[in-house]
């Protein structure tokens, strides 16, 4: 097995420190602070400390809302720093994720801002199987390019449709579809299904179309939610999800879950930081998923 590089930050009982994963953990966590592809109200690339922070403070215990006790069940691996340019910083991530993968672990990330996630979804191809990603965002991002940027955070899901081993993209909590974002889902309209926020007042969808123990990536850009609940985005739109049907829905799934990011928390415009806190809880609840799901 390939070494992860790592500089190991423990917070709050449920991760350990260690330079290499521990063979009796499945769960790793580790910061992606890039947000050299955002497009407006640069910020998130500080997100990941901010996230593990929340932690402090007895925001919550290390037992999950289902009942899972999370006390030294997943390792830290630090932050995969940034490099010069974004295609050496894709490159890193892309790697890295694929020695994660190919440990047999179950990576939870916190970027940064939209972009990193495609480089850890191009690492999933080393599993050899179809993976099903589920996007949890208020904006579709499916712009061929955005200023002319392929790889802008605008432009995360036109990627991903064009990846091989990705055999479905679910969009959960969309309000902001244009006329050239629909053009691409329409072209992909067999492997993408859009479900918007206006049509999701009480719970999330079920996706009844994925099987039972389907393997699945989901990415969460908190500006799915009503900035009510995470005011510290670049991007917020009213009109969003709550938090609660988000939980839920997590709660709820019966697949396998092979991953998670959350992205876009932006540290500077965050308020007595309620979005980083939501964060956390997210990547909680879903660390503790799959933790009962091992047991």
């Amino acid at each position: 097995m390939a070494k992860i590089q790592s500089t190991s930050i423990p917070f709050a009982g449920c991760f350990t420190k260690t330079s290499e994963i521990l063979s009796s953990i499945k769960i790793v966590f580790a910061g992606l602070p890039s947000d050299s592809q955002s497009s407006f109200r640069r910020g998130s690339k500080r997100a990941p400390d901010r996230v593990r922070n929340a932690y402090d403070g007895n925001c919550f215990s290390a037992t999950t809302e289902s009942g899972v006790d999370m006390y030294r069940m997943v390792t830290d691996l630090g932050d995969f720093a940034a490099k010069n340019t974004w295609d050496e910083t894709s490159d890193y991530y892309r790697k890295q994720s694929e020695n994660i993968f190919l440990s047999g672990k179950k990576p939870f990330f916190v970027g940064g801002d939209h972009a990193i996630t495609m480089p850890v979804v191009e690492a999933m191809a080393v599993l050899k199987e179809p993976i099903h990603y589920i996007h949890f965002d208020a904006h579709p991002d499916l712009y061929p390019d955005y200023n002319n940027n392929i790889y802008s955070h605008a432009c995360v899901c036109a990627r991903i449709l064009e990846m091989d081993h990705v055999a479905s993209v679910t969009q959960i909590g969309i309000r902001t579809m244009n006329a050239m974002q629909q053009q691409l889902a329409d072209k992909y309209n067999a492997k993408l299904r859009v479900f918007y926020a206006r049509n999701l007042l009480q719970s999330l969808p079920s996706l009844a179309f994925l099987e039972d123990g389907a393997p699945v990536y989901i990415s969460i850009d908190m500006d799915c939610f009503d900035p009510a609940y995470a005011p510290g985005v670049s991007h917020p739109v009213p009109g969003g999800l709550t938090p609660r049907q988000a939980l839920n829905f997590i709660q709820d799934m019966r697949w396998k879950l092979i991953g998670m990011d959350v992205v876009e928390v932006n540290t500077e415009i965050d308020q007595n930081n309620q979005t980083a806190i939501l964060a956390a809880r997210l990547l909680h609840e879903a660390m503790g998923y799959v933790a009962k799901r091992s047991m």
